[in-house]
């Protein structure tokens, strides 16, 4: 026998209770209308339950559950009305049907219901849990509940009864009970299930301006051809491996704060230090070289806005967990320099750090790829690169300052366009427009703190020989350092001393007695004396002097200008000779100086105060 359906008129549906869109997930929001769209048309008589449900995309069985709950009383004394169209609805189940005090035999409809009614211990247990209760994978503390409920039923004898007669042993109904029942606890019309604390670190790190930026590198997709002029005479021209772009974008506004290049087939931890140096110093326009080449009118960085705005960091930066990432030295620098938190995820994995990752997307396409050489990658096994760029890249020789110099037009202009994410706003003017906060991280010592970003301290033991003649020194990279501070101190021989040296440039470093108090300023031997190389530069001369590939610095006056020759005679065989010789900026290929370079040596250094600081005045 069919159930006869009571029919409702349109005014009597208006006086329901109706949940506000506004405060449904937007993702539910769909749901909730076609639901709601059905309901109505069933219980006014306009479409029967099964064309309602076909013509709204609804389960039938839903839909009919649905209009017997309706018109049930809620627990604010309102019909549960247009609630019951909600995903995980606040409405009430009827329990009319499981008065009485029987434990359930099988698993169905208000079983769990039943259960908690019949043994009222496990009603307060349920009740008094309130632990939150995530999407997803249930906590252990919800495991521990279950595991108890479990036990209880073993004790009472119950194990043929519902829940331990499941598969499941009624884990997943009573996870759904409770989240079921908090809804229906709330207050009317606030349709979340709860504000739950974060669960991650990222999550403490969203929300205002500056509270997070995205770091990454990416192979720029551009075929660079490095022109060489041999020793022997002639030019020879070979391909560059990899030319990576390293960025740090800020999320709120999609502003770049920071960029560096590097050329080869990686980058290590002092390149990514390099690059997030660049987004402490002030921002200033270069001086362009290149023909037709110009900053767009209100281009610049975040650094280079006026007083009060530049100085802003980030209080977290999220970047992937590679090595380079996590090396000891750029966090040990990060820390004492320039502050914050590193959030580090998982690579190859855009969606968590989707604004640099559309970033990237956006520059190859805007800019990148239009360059002599520019392609794009095949996309799937077995294609081919497509070549976008009307020149070809071997028509131009590739340099490194001159790169630099588009790409820092590129950026900077790319920070004046207006972002479809900001309206009608760009970058720059966004963090312009946007209130300040009392919480912003804005410290006054942007360019001390992005040189410390570069500089290690380490400790470091004074070698030496009395009765031998060998005076006291330190050996850092392979390399003697020597000062005349150190030579009449015999008794330091043995001991460690501490050293501060800055990795962009290693002719000198400084020793200190403690953390804060220094010794004397040491020089590095000949011949690492005369050209100043970082800590990157070091390792390849070093690597390219034990390889026995007939390199040696011994006799030479300069290990730079010494390498840079030696480079020029391989390139026609070796492609990594080509890749650091790319990577060399034109001061180093051109050797040493003449007579008026600098002596840093004896130049003054600035240091903190010797002996004790009173703060009693």
């Amino acid at each position: 026998m069919t159930k006869r359906r009571v029919l409702y008129d349109s005014q009597q549906l208006a006086s329901w209770y109706c949940p506000n869109e506004i405060e449904l997930k937007e993702q539910d929001r769909s749901s909730y209308r076609r639901a709601k769209a059905a309901l109505t048309a069933a219980l006014t008589g306009e479409l029967s339950f099964a064309r309602a449900a076909a013509s709204h995309q609804l389960c039938r069985k839903r839909l009919s559950r649905m209009a017997e709950a309706a018109p049930r009383m809620h627990e604010d004394g309102m019909p549960n009305g247009y609630r019951v169209c909600v995903p995980w609805g606040t409405y009430s189940r009827n329990t009319s049907d499981h008065e009485g005090n029987d434990v359930p035999r099988k698993a169905g409809p208000g079983a769990l219901h039943q259960l908690l009614v019949a043994i009222p211990l496990l009603r307060v247990w349920v009740d008094s849990f309130t632990q939150p209760l995530p999407p997803g994978r249930a906590p252990r503390t919800f495991d521990r509940l279950h595991e108890r409920i479990c036990a209880e039923l073993r004790r009472r004898d119950l194990t043929d009864h519902y829940p331990l007669n499941s598969p499941d042993r009624g884990r997943r109904a009573l996870l759904e009970y409770l989240r079921r029942h908090r809804i229906a606890r709330m207050i009317p019309g606030i349709l979340e299930v709860e504000l739950t604390p974060p669960q991650k670190l990222e999550d403490a790190f969203k929300g205002r301006l500056f509270d997070r930026t995205e770091f990454d590198a990416h192979r720029i997709d551009v075929e660079g051809m490095l022109s060489v002029d041999v020793p022997e005479g002639g030019t020879v021209e070979k391909s560059i491996t990899t030319i990576w772009l390293l960025v740090e974008v800020e999320t709120r506004s999609r502003a770049i704060v920071s960029w560096s290049l590097r050329v080869g087939r990686a980058y290590n931890n002092l390149d990514l230090a390099k690059c997030l140096a660049v987004g402490l110093r002030p921002w200033v326009p270069r001086e362009l070289t290149i023909p037709d080449l110009a900053y767009a009118p209100g281009a610049g960085m975040p650094t280079g806005l006026q007083s009060g705005l530049a100085a802003r960091r980030s209080r977290s930066i999220a970047l992937d967990n590679a090595l380079a990432h996590s090396a000891l030295d750029l966090e040990a620098a990060f820390c004492r320099s320039r502050g914050g938190v590193l959030i580090f995820g998982r690579a190859h994995e855009p969606r968590s750090r989707p604004i640099v990752e559309q970033l990237f997307s956006r520059l190859e396409r805007g800019a990148f790829r239009r360059i002599p050489g520019g392609f794009e990658p095949a996309k799937r096994l077995g294609e081919s690169k497509l070549r976008i760029s009307k020149v070809n890249g071997s028509d131009h020789a590739f340099q490194l300052n001159v790169f630099e110099e588009l790409i820092d037009v590129i950026v900077a202009n790319y920070n004046a366009t207006p972002h479809p994410a900001l309206g009608s706003l760009s970058p720059l003017q966004f963090l312009q427009n946007q209130p300040r906060s009392v919480f912003e991280f804005i410290p006054e010592s942007g360019t001390e703190d992005a040189d410390d970003l570069c500089t290690i301290v380490v400790p470091l033991i004074v070698h030496g020989n009395r009765a031998q003649g060998v005076v006291p020194h330190v050996n850092y990279k392979y390399v003697k350092y020597r000062s005349a501070g150190l030579d009449d101190r015999w008794e330091l021989i043995g001991k460690t001393v501490m050293a501060r040296i800055n990795r962009n440039d290693l002719r000198t470093m400084m020793l200190m007695r403690t953390a804060t108090a220094p010794l004397c300023a040491a020089r590095a031997a000949s011949p690492w004396n005369r050209t100043p190389h970082d800590e990157t530069t070091r390792m390849m001369i070093m690597q390219w002097v034990k390889n026995r590939s007939g390199f040696t610095i011994a006799g030479a006056d300069c290990a730079v200008a010494a390498y840079v020759g030696f480079l020029r005679g391989k390139v026609g065989t070796s492609q990594l000779a080509v890749d650091q010789l790319a990577r060399l900026d034109s001061a180093f290929s051109h050797g040493p100086a003449g007579p008026e370079e600098v002596d840093y040596y004896s130049a003054s250094l600035r240091v903190a105060p010797d002996g004790w600081v009173s703060l009693d005045e």
